[in-house]
């Protein structure tokens, strides 16, 4: 008996009895079900981790290069919608190390599409440790299409944006230039990063038509008299914006690490120098505005002044009393030096104060220079600085003065973002309608009479007015004669001013053509005249019949010059 109920013990766990019909048809409804949500909740997962994988991302640790979803970098554009500089995709070539097993043999197979790179330094790529490695990063088409088809492993392209600046070294200087990651690092690409990052578009006041023309002039200029270099700019008086900025030697923002340090200084807006005689246009200005002096006025002009051990004299003695004019027109240093005590350093300091000579410039920009500014503003500095030295400022400073003083006594800080015509912008009155129509005068008879000094500067028919500067350079603890810049500041039509030019050239030699001289009223002026043959008829301006009265409705009748009148219609 005991051996028969344990035979069916058995037999019921090896082999279960048949459950009733319907419990049997309930156990496989049960399964059915459990089977087929087991089967849907796979196919969610297998799905879902599709849908997944395929919104993903694939990125390596160390690629920072832009992606389709990042804000494309806002476009910088000249004051007439040409572009400055703009971003555009690219294929990047790259390498991930880690998948390359035998480097030698992919080099040797890359390096043919490759131009930039030699053996050893694809090797060196290809063996970092790292993830990425970026080969090329303006991969064409063509080599594309190539490098695919080798199918060598661990090398990858991606999609990717660089900044590209199509006008070259035109207005490098002011455009600036981006990081590999496409961040500013200088110019307007820095001190409107944030802007541009964010898909901001910039317009500059700048004129890419007009910035060639200077660029192109100062070029010329500087390689004829072998000069270490120069500098230029064109200001728009009416609105504060410099319409073109020339710095020389500069450099490609589409190549910025080829760049040398002396190519990447921007001499128009970072460098501070000592001006030189252009400053007597603003010594003048305040002597007339402050009744220091007035049109009639004669000085003695004969004898050298003493001062500090040192002789304040003149480039060419002039013997005797002249006017004011002539002080200016003949560019004399001792005329000046005793006009500055009849203002007195404190009010010759406040004018250049407002002049906005004694802080840096509102321009927006990162070089940006700051002047320096003499600490003890004493009677010796009021009359060094009356023609030009002891004060260091930049060019746009100096140009913003100077359309001031020899436009319409208007001060109007400079810009290079673009300004529309009912935008507002600063403008303080700093000399009268009298004093400016004086200044504007005398500054014509530099350009148009035998004795001025800017002679070479006059663009017929459009009434160029000018003033020259020479500024000895600091060498060896002195000043030294032999190493100069030399400037000229021009402005025109004179009876109406409305474009300033400013150019510097740095220490030029003189040439047989000049009978060796290498003087302001030489180097630069002829420049200045070519100059403004070139960009008037782009600007507008129409020469005039300077003999009809109408024409020099806005400039004084007449002055005295070597005891001669001087009528400013005649010339």
């Amino acid at each position: 008996m005991w051996f028969i109920r344990t035979k069916k013990t058995l037999q019921g766990l090896l082999w279960p009895g048949h459950p009733e019909p319907i419990k049997s048809r309930k156990i496989a409804g049960y399964r059915l079900v459990f089977s087929g949500f087991s089967m849907l909740l796979i196919f969610f997962l297998i799905g879902f981790q599709a849908v997944a994988l395929a919104m993903k991302k694939t990125q390596l640790p160390s690629d920072r290069s832009s992606t389709n979803f990042e804000k494309t970098r806002g476009t910088i554009f000249d004051q007439k919608g040409r572009i400055l500089a703009s971003t555009v995709p690219v294929n990047v070539l790259y390498a991930d190390p880690k998948h390359i097993f035998n480097p030698e043999e992919v080099a040797v197979a890359l390096l043919p599409f490759l131009p930039t790179l030699n053996k050893e330094t694809l090797l060196r790529l290809l063996t970092k440790n790292t993830r990425f490695s970026e080969l090329d990063r303006k991969l064409t088409p063509k080599r594309h299409s190539a490098i695919l088809q080798l199918g060598l492993p661990g090398i990858y392209v991606k999609p990717a944006n660089i900044r590209i600046y199509p006008q070259g070294r035109e207005a490098a200087h002011i455009v600036g230039a981006v990081d590999r990651d496409n961040n500013g690092i200088a110019g307007i690409e820095k001190s409107q990063n944030e802007k541009l990052a964010s898909g901001e578009n910039i317009y500059l006041s700048i004129d890419a038509g007009l910035q060639t023309i200077l660029r192109s002039a100062l070029k010329s200029q500087i390689e004829t008299f072998e000069a270490l270099g120069g500098a230029s700019l064109i200001l728009k008086m009416k609105t504060g914006e410099i319409i073109a900025a020339a710095s020389l030697p500069d450099f490609d923002p589409n190549h910025i690490m080829l760049s040398t340090d002396r190519g990447r200084f921007n001499q128009v807006t970072k460098g501070v120098y000592e001006m030189g005689s252009i400053f007597k246009v603003l010594n003048t200005a305040i002597a007339l505005e402050t009744g220091a002096v007035d049109m009639q006025q004669t000085i003695d002009v004969s004898k050298p002044i003493p001062v500090a051990g040192q002789l304040i004299d003149d480039y060419e003695p002039i013997e005797g009393f002249i006017g004011i004019a002539e002080i200016l027109v003949r560019s004399s240093n001792i005329g000046s030096a005793h006009i500055s005590q009849m203002i007195g350093p404190q009010t010759q300091r406040n004018y250049m104060d407002q002049l906005g000579l004694l802080k840096p410039s509102p321009l927006e920009i990162i070089e940006n220079g700051v002047p320096l500014v003499p600490k003890n503003w004493s009677h010796i500095t009021a009359m060094t600085v009356s023609y030009g030295y002891g004060l260091s400022v930049s060019m746009a400073q100096a140009a913003a003065a100077i359309a001031a003083a020899g436009g319409n006594g208007y001060f109007i800080p400079p810009t290079l973002l673009k300004r529309t015509p009912n935008q507002p912008f600063e403008k303080v009155r700093i000399f009268s309608a009298q004093t400016s129509k004086a200044v504007r005068s005398m500054m014509r008879l530099v350009v148009s009479n035998k004795l001025g000094t800017g002679n070479l500067a006059d663009a017929h028919g459009y009434l160029v007015g000018g003033k020259t500067g020479t500024a000895e350079k600091v060498k060896n603890k002195g000043f030294s004669r032999n190493s100069n810049r030399v400037s000229f500041v021009a402005t025109f039509p004179a009876n109406d001013p409305a474009y300033l030019i400013l150019m510097m050239v740095d220490e030029p030699i003189g040439q047989e053509h000049s009978f060796n001289y290498a003087t302001a009223g030489w180097v630069v002026a002829p420049a200045i005249r070519n100059i403004v043959n070139q960009i008037a008829p782009i600007l507008n301006v129409r020469p005039v019949d300077i003999t009809k009265p109408e024409n020099s409705r806005n400039l004084l009748s007449g002055m005295i010059l070597d005891g001669k009148e001087a009528v400013y219609a005649s010339f």
